[in-house]
């Protein structure tokens, strides 16, 4: 498995132990990950509310990276998977906006042709790599703590963005 790596920012300022461990993780489960210098930040969410034009055309800026090197993206931050995948939703059930957005990225040689899927780390491990092959990895079990994961609201919303229903319910979250 191949993945056109975005970290996010907070990976790299708020939260810097996440990178590595990421990095780490994708290691040890033979996943590859290829670098994209020069990706454009999601804006977060915030950028899109002054501006949603420019919020999305940034977004398909990194999609147009991420076709050039023919894989999909994995992210480790649920609020970069939240707004590419907003994003993304909003330029692939409108032509007119894509091809708007495309004016702008062809001022650097891109073009989003509209084939991105962007992932998190976590739904990657769950759906591409599988459980029972991770399973089979463990050398610690940490059977008998309790746990609270935090991953953050953007892992399983927008409903309509991240085609989930609303009351969402899997057994390995």
């Amino acid at each position: 498995m191949k993945y056109a790596f975005f970290p996010g920012c907070v990976s790299r300022g708020g939260c810097p132990e996440l990178y590595p461990a990421a990095k780490l993780i994708c290691e040890r489960l033979d996943i590859e990950l290829q670098e994209m210098p020069g990706a454009s930040c999601t804006g977060a969410g915030v950028l899109q509310e002054k501006n949603e034009f420019l919020g999305d055309a940034l977004n398909a800026r990194t999609f147009a990276m991420a076709e050039a090197l023919d894989i999909q993206i994995m992210t480790i931050c649920s609020t970069c998977q939240g707004v590419m995948s907003q994003a993304n939703r909003r330029m692939k059930k409108d032509p007119e906006y894509l091809a708007k957005i495309n004016v702008e990225l062809a001022e650097e040689g891109l073009e989003y042709k509209g084939t991105a899927d962007p992932k998190h780390l976590l739904w990657i491990i769950i759906e591409d790599y599988g459980l029972d092959k991770l399973e089979t990895l463990i050398t610690k079990p940490l059977a008998g703590i309790r746990l609270a994961p935090f991953y953050g609201c953007y892992l399983v919303r927008p409903t309509e963005a991240l085609d989930f229903a609303d009351n969402p319910e899997r057994l390995t979250s």
